[in-house]
């Protein structure tokens, strides 16, 4: 099956958060080589089901695979076969994917993580807008774990640790500061914020040198906010 084929197909195109990288496309352009291995698992014969075991574990684990020239290397868990999946094939004796039966699954898993994100974007929204409330009336430590909350349900967001590094200057938790700010400069390495709130943590920790390099650094790279920068990291209240 080719990859056109694969990202043309309307299953696909109604799921638009599934990517197939690298090694997903080398694993799907190889899919009729591991047919046998399908077959197998699927075959009843338990000596042939448990070493297609054996060798399906190495794919699944994300050990590496060298297939010829190629070099497979999975980076993160994308399986998304399931038992029903194999089920297909018990009675098919030429030994050949069910194409349409495997992509119906691929469907099926990507339906489940879509409406599964959505549900805990949901969830990490509402506990934002109660940290920002608690915030407002000055209840940092209510904010703080409506944050914490949040981010155990959203972790890919710079602004949520942006905004628990803030509160968490309010509590004047500073090394906590550094490392929400590091995590979203990992996140977005043009965050003015995390640049901004780490200034402020190495300044109260009188840690100078590191606190002289990102003023430096805020100088350089957000020149249209430095009356900003002077205002938060001079002001004892903000």
């Amino acid at each position: 099956m080719s990859k056109n084929m694969i990202t043309s197909n309307p299953a696909l195109k109604d799921h638009k958060q599934m990517e197939l990288n690298e090694e997903w496309n080398n694993f799907m352009k190889r899919i009729g080589e591991v047919s046998t291995l399908v077959r197998d698992l699927a075959s009843g014969d338990k000596i042939k089901s448990e070493a297609a075991k054996a060798i399906a574990d190495q794919y699944l684990e994300g050990k590496i695979v060298v297939d010829e020239d190629v070099k497979m290397t999975i980076k993160e868990n994308r399986t998304l076969i399931n038992q029903k999946a194999f089920e297909t094939f018990k009675n098919n004796d030429t030994g050949e994917i069910d194409k349409d039966a495997w992509m119906a699954e691929v469907s099926k898993d990507a339906e489940r993580r879509a409406l599964d994100k959505k549900i805990r974007q949901e969830k990490a929204d509402t506990l934002k807008t109660q940290a920002v409330k608690a915030f407002r009336r000055g209840e940092y430590d209510r904010a703080l774990s409506c944050y914490n909350r949040a981010i155990e349900q959203i972790k890919d967001n710079p602004m949520l640790y942006c905004d628990r590094a803030l509160t968490n200057i309010k509590l004047e938790n500073f090394d906590k500061v550094i490392n929400d700010c590091e995590w979203a400069l990992r996140l977005n390495e043009n965050s003015f914020k995390a640049r901004l709130y780490t200034a402020k943590a190495y300044k109260e920790l009188e840690e100078n040198d590191k606190f002289e390099k990102c003023k430096t650094e805020l100088k350089e790279i957000f020149p249209q906010h430095e009356d900003l920068v002077k205002y938060f990291l001079n002001e004892e209240d903000q």
